[in-house]
C-alpha cells in the first residue's frame, strides 16, 4: 500500500470541524442548564418574597413587587442569554412568578449544526400566601387553652 503525504490533512479537515462543534454544543448545552436553574431560583425567590409581602399588612401586591424587583433580583448573572423579563400573578392565596429569557446562538454563523432560533426558556413558580405569625399565635393559644383544661 502506498502513502501519501497529506493524508493526516485530509482527515484533520473533515475531523476538527466536527470536535469544535461538538465542544461549542456543549458549551450551549451548559449555557442552557445555568440559565435555566438560574431563572427557576430566581421566579420562586420572587413568588416567595411577593408572598411575604402580600400577607405583611398588605402593603405592596405580589406584581408590584415583582416588577419592582426584578431587576435586582435578576442582576449580572444571565451570560449568554437575553435579560430575563418577570411576571407576577396572584390567585386566592397563591403568588404565581413567570420568568421568560433567550439563549442567543449565533456564535457558530451559517455552520452545519447550527441552531436556527435558539432555545427560549421560561419558567413558573409559586409560593402560598401564609400568614405565619397568625398560626403560631393560633397554635399556642390552643396549647394554652389545653394547659388549662382539667
Amino acid at each position: 500500500m502506498r502513502r501519501y503525504k497529506a493524508y493526516m490533512t485530509l482527515e484533520a479537515s473533515l475531523i476538527i470541524p466536527m470536535v469544535i462543534c461538538v465542544i461549542v454544543m456543549l458549551i450551549w448545552g451548559s449555557y442552557y442548564m445555568y440559565n435555566r436553574a438560574i431563572l427557576s431560583q430566581d421566579c420562586y425567590v420572587l413568588a416567595f418574597r411577593a408572598s411575604v409581602r402580600a400577607d405583611a399588612k398588605k402593603k405592596m401586591a405580589p406584581s408590584e413587587y415583582v416588577s419592582k424587583s426584578s431587576a435586582e433580583q435578576a442582576g449580572a448573572k444571565y451570560f449568554g442569554s437575553t435579560k430575563p423579563t418577570f411576571s407576577a400573578a396572584q390567585s386566592g392565596k397563591e403568588v404565581k412568578v413567570t420568568g421568560e429569557t433567550g439563549i442567543r446562538t449565533n456564535a457558530m454563523g451559517k455552520y452545519f449544526l447550527k441552531i436556527g432560533t435558539g432555545w427560549e426558556l421560561k419558567a413558573t413558580l409559586k409560593a402560598k400566601i401564609r400568614n405565619d405569625p397568625k398560626h403560631v399565635r393560633r397554635v399556642k393559644r390552643l396549647m394554652d387553652i389545653g394547659g388549662k383544661l382539667p
